[in-house]
């Protein structure tokens, strides 16, 4: 039974087994927003907060600065006029380690006519990827950061041991048997975390009251993939540190497999109907939908247009123009009305 102290310190140790793979995985997500409070899953809860995603992570080079990254959401289409993919790629961010483009679509199934059918992308120098920052699965996962978006981790850390203020002790898990529980031992503190066992010690449970990081864990399957162990299905919930938002994810893993890192697709290229700029030189470049695409796109929002007008035999129509007759008649009768000297 490793104590405490060396536990969390095996878990500073950066785990790299999942670099060179790809991982396809359900999400579903919920949202509770406060006051002024926003995030990511609140900004593109059309696009990218529930469906199926698929994550890849390459490996370290000393040929660029980041680890390469690419996050591709997809669900069901809805439907899209000019296009029939089902599922349907509805957000993506990619980088190859020298620059990242992002990308976010512009669902059009509702669309009416009045609104632009533009999708929106970008394009940066280095690592930016907002949804790889709070993606649940990737969170469950990566326990450090650094080699991934291109910074040194600190060197001027020091570890602080916390002694016999943390116990640890054996725990039957649903997810591991043999799993390790770690809590404090003061009783008016009810924080706990519970862990594999040897080597990956992922996080099975985690219960963190912390005002400045208030988060729940609960991984309860694991599937084991060459080896090594990886979060099947789980919950991730998080709170901001104001408390203005909440989010709560639920994932599912479908399936690892390895991939060619050096020959990987790690930026998509842009989808038709796409405006992006670079960010670099705020330049903006258009790929443009097809014809037939445009002609599938205003024949839908016609459409649209028309069956949400009032119809001219509904009650709202016969009422305006039996409105209409009366303020009519209203006003030739005081235009004639006999008026006294």
């Amino acid at each position: 039974m490793p104590s405490a102290d060396e536990l969390r310190r095996t878990r500073m140790v950066p785990r790299t087994y999942f670099y060179g793979k790809e991982f396809r995985y359900t999400i579903k997500t919920e949202i509770d927003i406060g006051e002024g409070g926003a995030n990511f899953y609140s900004e593109h809860f059309d696009t990218a907060a529930n469906g199926v995603r698929t994550l890849a992570i390459g490996k370290p080079s000393p040929l660029r600065s980041y680890v390469p990254v690419r996050l591709m959401h997809f669900q069901e289409n809805a439907g899209e006029p000019h296009i029939d993919d089902d599922p349907l790629l509805t957000y993506f961010e990619g980088t190859n380690g020298r620059i990242t483009h992002v990308f976010d679509r512009k669902l059009l199934h509702d669309f009416e006519g009045r609104t632009r059918v533009t999708s929106f992308g970008n394009e940066s120098v280095g690592h930016g990827l907002p949804a790889f920052q709070l993606d649940p699965f990737a969170g469950l996962l990566v326990n450090d950061r650094s080699a991934i978006i291109g910074i040194e981790p600190p060197d001027d850390i020091e570890f602080v041991a916390m002694g016999d203020k943390l116990r640890t002790e054996w725990f039957e898990h649903k997810a591991d048997p043999k799993a390790i529980r770690m809590s404090s031992t003061d009783p008016e503190d009810p924080s706990y975390s519970v862990f594999t066992s040897h080597p990956e010690y992922l996080p099975l449970e985690l219960i963190s009251w912390s005002p400045d990081h208030p988060r729940h864990i609960d991984i309860s399957e694991l599937m084991t993939f060459e080896g090594f162990r990886y979060p099947r299905k789980a919950t991730y919930q998080y709170v901001v540190k104001d408390g203005t938002c909440e989010f709560s994810c639920s994932i599912e893993l479908l399936d690892i497999r390895n991939i060619d890192v050096d020959n990987f697709e790690w930026i998509p290229p842009w989808p038709a109907g796409t405006e992006w700029i670079r960010k670099k030189d705020r330049k903006r470049f258009h790929v443009p939908c097809s014809d037939s695409q445009l002609a599938k796109i205003q024949q839908h929002g016609l459409a649209n247009a028309r069956a949400d007008a009032p119809s001219p035999e509904s009650p709202k129509f016969f009422y305006l123009n039996a409105g209409l007759v009366v303020l009519i008649l209203g006003l030739v009768a005081y235009r004639f009305w006999p008026r006294s000297n």
